[in-house]
């Protein structure tokens, strides 16, 4: 059988259980894995880095302000006074100044000096090593995916993904991929990148607002899972799954698969005939 139509199947219930057993414990493996690599890493990735160094120097510069107030400045002087101190300029202080207002100074130099430099570091580490411009270009992406309606969602951009995208994109349907190699050139093409299995990466490729969803990864247990999980979160989407095995055909026919391919199956037969029947075999097949 090389595609065939849901349908429910008692005996394949089991089977469907243990995959997905399988599935969920080496997703836990990958996620310590990569908590570990997060946490060599400092545990947060470079935007997110500078995020927490700006809000820190508001929250110091809030806090700077409001203590110059309270110990006699005006709010302008005081929010100059803590602009000057955190960036270490330090100009002449008022006339006036006791211990108290001394103490205050140092200790906001202390914290406010090193929340600054730490948010330049951030800012020149993402420069340099062009997290910035990926940034933002995600951004603007994710910006164009948003804005897009019945569109078809592609898992997985390998040799059959990018032969499904391709036929898509010549019947006028516009593409969003979803490829967790994060070294995968689309082109012109839409990509999310990240783990398909993941709910918020089918959000983020507009899976609600898509008319179809194609699922071509590599492991028919990824595809299971896929399958199942935008099943569960669009119910009336139309799923096409690909089978890279027999055995998985009723598994993803159970998982919510309205279409399951076995290209192995479909190609060698493909072949197959064109072998046996020569004279009809044209000179552009492959």
């Amino acid at each position: 059988m090389v595609g065939t139509t849901r349908a429910a199947g008692r005996n394949s219930v089991p089977s469907m259980k243990v995959v997905l057993g399988r599935r969920q414990a080496r997703r836990a493996q990958r996620s310590r894995g990569g908590s570990r690599r997060r946490l060599v890493s400092g545990g947060l990735e470079p935007v997110e880095r500078l995020i927490a160094g700006l809000t820190v120097l508001a929250v110091i510069l809030a806090a700077g302000t409001t203590g110059y107030v309270l110990l006699g400045l005006d709010p302008l002087d005081a929010l100059y006074q803590t602009v000057i101190t955190v960036s270490t300029v330090g100009y002449s202080d008022p006339a006036g100044t006791g211990g108290r207002y001394q103490i205050f100074t140092i200790a906001l130099i202390l914290l406010g000096t090193g929340t600054s430099l730490y948010t330049v570091g951030v800012v020149i580490e993402m420069l340099f090593e062009g997290r910035l411009d990926d940034h933002i270009r995600r951004r603007r992406m994710q910006r164009s995916i948003d804005s897009l309606s019945g569109h078809a969602v592609v898992c997985g951009y390998g040799q059959v993904g990018q032969a499904i995208a391709a036929a898509m994109i010549d019947a006028g349907t516009d593409v969003v991929l979803i490829d967790s190699d994060s070294d995968v050139d689309p082109g012109d093409l839409h990509l999310v990148p990240g783990d398909a299995t993941h709910d918020s990466t089918l959000r983020n490729a507009g899976l609600e607002r898509a008319s179809s969803l194609v699922v071509a990864l590599d492991s028919d247990a990824d595809n299971l899972y896929v399958a199942l999980s935008a099943r569960a979160l669009c119910p009336e989407l139309f799923i096409v799954a690909r089978a890279n095995s027999g055995d998985a055909l009723p598994k993803l026919q159970q998982a919510g698969a309205d279409r399951v391919i076995n290209p192995h199956q479909i190609g060698g037969a493909h072949m197959a005939e064109a072998a046996l029947r020569q004279d009809a075999a044209g000179d552009g097949e492959r």
